[in-house]
């Protein structure tokens, strides 16, 4: 057989039947059937709540937060910060405490919003020195009705300064 090209035998291979019998997919594949949405009755749509009026940016030719709180105070402490500095947080905390020991009306700023500056920049113009007619931080302003500078404090002041400087100015105010 080696040498002779003998035939092989003829023993079946045997088949191996497996664990688990697999049925075989149909040829076809069946759609499913969509069903039309129910029809779900309309709530009707909610009236949009009021937005409360926003108050202009500039009233009487300044700053609007500055224009309402002399309405209602005849002093304003003016707190005038860079944003991201500690310093001017700081100045800024002890202007408010000043201005409520003072029993005045408290305004910060940032010197860095032009919607602020612009106006406020205004106001200032007739300041008795060129120094008082920049806005830079830390600095408090301190304004009596109508709309008159009283005091301008450059750099940190502490909140005894400032409310002296509101207990003058609402001496003045009187």
């Amino acid at each position: 057989m080696l040498l002779g090209g003998g035939s092989s035998s003829s023993a079946a291979v045997p088949v191996i039947k497996p664990l688990h019998p697999v049925k075989k997919h149909a040829a076809k594949t069946a759609v499913p059937k969509v069903k039309a949405p129910k029809k779900v009755a309309k709530k009707p749509a909610a009236k949009p709540k009021a937005k409360p009026k926003a108050h202009p940016a500039v009233i009487d030719g300044m700053p609007s937060a500055l224009a309402l709180a002399l309405r209602s105070r005849s002093v304003v402490v003016v707190s005038l910060y860079t944003p991201d500095s500690s310093v001017d947080a700081m100045a800024t905390a002890e202007a408010r405490n000043g201005a409520r020991a003072a029993d005045a009306a408290f305004v910060a700023f940032n010197v860095a919003d032009e919607k602020v500056v612009s106006p406020l920049s205004s106001v200032l113009t007739g300041a008795p020195t060129p120094a008082d007619r920049v806005l830079d931080g830390p600095a408090v302003l301190v304004f009596v009705r109508p709309n008159s500078l009283f005091v301008r404090l450059n750099g940190f002041a502490d909140r005894d300064t400032v409310a002296q400087a509101a207990a003058n100015a609402a001496t003045y105010a009187q």
